[in-house]
């Protein structure tokens, strides 16, 4: 049968190992107590939440006023009007001298005669309209322009447009008639483009009142 080693060790041999292993107790025990306390302080601290009263409650800014839009010149609202309108007018009086002044009955009579050619004329507004855009023949798109009519001057006692002038006006220049009214007096400046139907079709470059008609008399509104 076999035995343990230390079974075959005599009681001096027993008692030597013996005694090694008591004076080595002390150091590992040291040892064990070194290591445990390297070990606690290497390990970061919690930190705890700050109180709820310790932290600073911010008040948002108030926002900052809105600036009233300038013109270039430093001036707003009604002032940017006056200088649009201003510079509107000097506008037209620039075109206005660069034109001949005609009869509206004489072109229609002789539409030929002023083919390309810049005319200007007055009259009386009717209305705005629809007609003639799109024709193939002398085509203005409907999408970028509205027709318009003026009274026929050759007759007073009824209200008869005048349908053979075809005047062509700009819907991207509709704020420049959107206070013109039915009645008003006016002068058109604009360039003969066709004959089609032997009648004059007429680009219309600007519409200048020259007088408001009487509030009670006004039926019309532009519309674009």
């Amino acid at each position: 049968m076999l035995r343990h080693p230390l079974f075959n060790q005599s009681p001096n041999q027993i008692k030597i190992q013996t005694g090694k292993v008591a004076r080595l107790m002390p150091l590992m025990l040291s040892l064990l107590v070194a290591v445990s306390a390297t070990a606690v302080a290497g390990t970061p601290a919690k930190k705890s939440p700050a109180p709820a009263h310790s932290v600073k409650s911010k008040t948002a800014p108030a926002p900052a006023k809105k600036a009233e839009p300038k013109t270039t010149d430093g001036k707003t609202g009604d002032a940017k009007d006056a200088v649009d309108k201003a510079a509107l007018d000097k506008e037209i009086e620039a075109s206005l001298a660069t034109a001949t002044k005609v009869d509206p009955l004489a072109v229609l009579k002789e539409p030929g005669q002023y083919m390309s050619k810049k005319v200007t004329f007055t009259g009386t507004f009717n209305r705005f309209a629809d007609i003639a855009l799109d024709y193939k023949k002398a085509f203005r798109d409907s999408r970028d322009y509205v027709t318009f009519f003026i009274l026929r001057p050759d007759v007073d006692s009824h209200t008869i447009p005048l349908a053979e002038m075809k005047l062509f006006f700009p819907r991207k220049k509709s704020p420049e008639v959107m206070d013109l009214e039915t009645g008003d007096k006016i002068q058109v400046i604009g360039t003969e483009f066709s004959t089609a139907l032997d009648e004059p079709w007429i680009d219309v470059e600007h519409i200048k009142i020259l007088e408001k008609t009487e509030k009670h008399e006004r039926k019309h509104q532009p519309e674009f």
